[in-house]
């Protein structure tokens, strides 16, 4: 009978709350405890959620044995010092993106799982998307030949207060970190790194970026262009890619269900998936790397994780933010 995998959470908000409803409703899973920085935090959402124990992150980790993985969706600052101290713990950690503030933090965290010999994967939820899946296999079958171009959109200022913690920089705020993360990590998976980068945006008073438009250079003078955005008041979210024998549009690539391909010739094909919530494929991954015994996802490895966060530090750098 297959392992059931049981699951804490860390870092209480939004997000996390997303996080458990796609859990609960899946197999082989149960969520059984939820870990805050607040005691009172942590026992008012285990009184919500019906689950079994709440911890601080100190207790959390004391208690090994509570869990059989933890989510950690606390605000970016928090992520290296909280995710170091679950591994150091030996508990199995799947680690919300943006996964760090820089470059330095994610060799540190990757350092600290090979160190203990512990599973710690970025949650990268678009990497373990089918539609994700069915792109990769595209080029690397070359039926649509080479990339020549990117072109990617992600613009959603829709849902943030004032006060919220992307316009923060204390807590790691911007849209580098909160956007940008998303085609920075599509190109990756793509294209791998590029040569070179060119940045450029508007910063708030607290000293994070607003907005940015990215460009990342790479051999044979392909080139992805992608731009961002806290305060554009539509939501645009797809990204094109333009190969040598067709283009092929990712409709809200961060959780997409279509795709349209168009050939050169005029042909177009659409593919369409099963609509469900990007979570759930990240989440069943992970249930199977841990039974599986593994310490590392061959999808979203450690090296792509530590690549992806230079990309967004060199671009924050470039707009004058240091993390």
């Amino acid at each position: 009978m297959e392992k059931t995998i049981r699951w804490a959470v860390c870092g209480l908000g939004k997000i996390t709350k997303r996080f458990c409803r796609v859990l609960q409703r899946l197999p082989g899973v149960k969520l059984v405890a939820c870990v805050s920085s607040s005691k009172e935090r942590a026992l008012a959402f285990q009184k919500k959620y019906g689950l079994e124990a709440a911890y601080t992150y100190e207790e959390f980790a004391a208690n090994p044995g509570a869990a059989d993985a933890v989510y950690v969706a606390n605000n970016m600052n928090m992520h290296r010092p909280t995710v170091n101290r679950f591994l150091n713990a030996g508990i199995p950690v799947l680690c919300e993106k943006s996964f760090c503030l820089n470059k330095a933090e994610a060799e540190e965290m990757t350092a600290c799982a090979r160190k203990n010999n512990v599973l710690l994967m970025e949650a990268m939820w678009t990497r373990f998307l089918p539609s994700a899946e069915y792109v990769r296999g595209l080029f690397e079958k070359g039926e649509l030949g080479k990339i020549k171009a990117i072109r990617a959109y992600f613009k959603a200022g829709i849902g943030h207060p004032p006060g919220s913690r992307v316009f923060r920089k204390a807590v790691g705020g911007g849209s580098v970190l909160d956007l940008a993360v998303y085609p920075a990590g599509y190109t990756h998976m793509l294209l791998g790194v590029p040569e070179s980068i060119s940045a450029s945006g508007t910063l708030n008073k607290d000293g994070v970026d607003l907005r940015c438009s990215t460009e990342f250079r790479y051999p044979n003078n392909v080139t992805a262009k992608f731009d961002t955005s806290l305060l554009f008041m539509q939501i645009r979210e797809d990204y094109n890619i333009y190969c040598e024998k067709a283009h092929v549009k990712i409709y809200r690539f961060y959780q997409s269900k279509k795709i349209k391909i168009s050939y050169a010739d005029g042909k177009k094909v659409i593919k369409k998936f099963e609509r469900s919530d990007g979570f759930e494929y990240e989440i069943l991954h992970f249930n199977n790397l841990i039974r599986e015994g593994k310490t590392e996802s061959p999808i979203m490895t450690h090296r792509a994780t530590v690549e992806i966060m230079g990309l967004l530090e060199e671009i924050n750098r470039q707009l004058g933010v240091v993390f």
